[in-house]
């Protein structure tokens, strides 16, 4: 195969290089196939639940809480597990996409403490594919001002 140019290690034309922007409530998947081409939005999730306010959550079950106390978990414990479920998704479509080769290179450019707790999540397959990590949340831009800085910042 021939290669035009490399933009970065791991980058050549005919790479599927996917970029995810994500925090505790919210993250989508970019794909970029080189620096001159725009970020093209994949997907999107919303994941309200991480975000709610201690208030606003459920109550869990009747039990052992974390705490090792029996009655109801506390709602950072809830909150906890919201986030945890929501990394877990990521992983698994992460995973299914490396599995099946529709992505070459990832890099996540992710909220603290979320990064974390994706990475905890993260199966082998992914991990092989990463060639760069952001502590940083950038889901509040919007396409335009994510890919410029993303390019300018971070040669992503």
């Amino acid at each position: 195969m021939h290669v035009l140019f490399t933009l970065k290690k791991g980058w050549g034309m005919a790479k599927k290089h996917w970029i995810l922007v994500a925090n505790a409530s919210q993250a989508r998947v970019f794909e970029r196939t080189s620096l001159t081409e725009p970020l093209l939005e994949l997907t999107d999730w919303q994941h309200p639940e991480s975000r709610m306010q201690a208030s606003e959550t459920e109550r869990a079950p009747l039990g052992q809480s974390l705490a090792g106390r029996s009655g109801l978990a506390p709602r950072s414990d809830l909150k906890q597990q919201h986030r945890s479920e929501f990394a877990k998704k990521l992983a698994e479509y992460l995973h299914g996409a490396a599995l099946n080769h529709r992505v070459n290179s990832l890099a996540l450019v992710v909220s603290n403490p979320f990064m974390g707790e994706l990475l905890a999540h993260l199966h082998a397959p992914v991990q092989k594919i990463i060639d760069a990590k952001h502590v940083l949340d950038l889901t509040s831009l919007n396409a335009k001002e994510l890919d410029k800085r993303l390019r300018t910042e971070f040669r992503l």
